[in-house]
């Protein structure tokens, strides 16, 4: 029956094809936008996944940008540390031949040259200044830990020796550095580790002790230890100190001179005198002083003035408690000579002579850095 509805209606089975026909091409179409959208979802999503990629790596290299500019902040900041204490001391000749006038913190006192140098040595010398630091240093270390430690001691006192060859001091060509030193202490009242605590107190906390180790040997005893003795061949300077009945403060003796000494505020002194540290500036400056004087005078200059400042800086911390773990070394010196009646070219030749001649500053030079400035008038 079918084949007879074909052969009677062929117009009839024709449209049914061609709507068939139809009805796919339709399905087709709307499959594509369909899939057209997807494939648009998906490439938005790559893309938006490729952002996030670009700006996460964008991110990473502005982070390292600025760790590197903060590396660049970093490198030109100074670097952080405490502030160091500066002490100071000036030396000028007066009109007496040999002889000057040292001025540290208001306090002014006369320091003689010595007689290799054609000085009257009459009163304190720059190496009795030097010897006198030393022992007051150690003295006064010595009374601030017996007090916070609570030892009971009976007195306390400290003996200095210095060898040195004053030969090079008139110019012999000889190095007059201090090549040795002795620090001997007499502690009664206190048992054999009271001592070493002391000692090591010392070696700690003195600033001209950890200065001065730097430059030469020091030898330290204690009681019924022997010294060692001088070296032969060389000249021995020396200097004693004793605490008197205040506290802080002290009585040094040099070659038959006596004169006070005050401990300094971080160990509680009263620090109205002369301190250990205005006697190492103030040695360092008139040894300065008396070059320049002698050596202008050997070289037939006759109407000569000179001034000469010396600065220190150091970290008093150290000085206050051996637990604070700082070193209280002098850490860098300058000296500033100002000179009346010679030209630059005299001026030059004196200060190679200061360097060549002056037992301070060939030690100290040992030590830290010194810096040296001249200034002619």
């Amino acid at each position: 029956m079918l084949n007879r509805i074909k052969a009677r209606y062929p117009i009839f089975t024709i449209l049914i094809v061609m709507l068939i026909l139809v009805l796919s091409l339709s399905a087709s179409q709307a499959e594509q936008p369909a899939l057209a959208a997807q494939a648009a979802s998906d490439a938005v999503a790559m893309q938006e996944d490729d952002d996030e990629v670009q700006q996460d790596q964008n991110s990473n290299e502005d982070d390292e940008d600025d760790e590197g500019e903060d590396d660049d902040e970093d490198e030109d900041k100074p670097p952080e540390g405490p502030t160091l204490a500066t002490g100071m001391a000036s030396s000028k000749l007066t009109n007496q031949p040999g002889r000057a006038i040292v001025s540290a913190r208001g306090n002014h006192f006369i320091v003689d040259s010595v007689p290799p140098l054609d000085g009257p040595n009459e009163e304190l010398n720059p190496l009795d200044m030097l010897l006198g630091s030393q022992a007051t240093c150690g003295l006064f270390i010595a009374e601030r830990v017996a007090e916070e430690e609570g030892y009971d001691l009976e007195d306390i006192q400290v003996a200095v020796q210095a060898d040195f060859d004053a030969s090079g001091l008139a110019g012999s060509g000889a190095d007059p550095r201090i090549q040795a030193m002795r620090v001997h202490f007499e502690i009664p009242g206190a048992d054999e580790d009271e001592a070493d605590f002391i000692i090591e107190n010392f070696t700690a906390r003195c600033p001209l002790y950890t200065t001065l180790i730097r430059a030469t040997e020091i030898e330290i005893t204690v009681g019924d230890e022997e010294p060692s003795p001088p070296t032969e061949g060389l000249n021995t300077g020396a200097a004693s100190a004793q605490l008197s009945n205040q506290p802080g403060r002290a009585i040094v003796s040099a070659r038959g001179n006596h004169f006070v000494i005050d401990s300094v505020p971080p160990l509680a002194g009263p620090n109205e005198e002369r301190n250990p540290l205005d006697l190492l500036l103030g040695s360092f400056a008139t040894c300065g002083t008396f070059i320049f004087e002698r050596a202008a005078l050997d070289m037939g200059i006759s109407s000569f003035g000179v001034t000469t400042v010396v600065e220190a800086d150091f970290d008093p911390r150290g000085l206050a408690s051996m637990d604070a773990g700082i070193n209280p070394r002098l850490q860098a010196f300058r000296v500033n000579f100002i000179l009346e009646g010679i030209d630059e070219d005299q001026a030059e030749e004196l200060t190679e002579q200061y360097q060549q001649r002056c037992p301070i500053y060939t030690t100290l030079v040992r030590s830290a850095p010194i810096d040296i400035t001249v200034t002619t008038e």
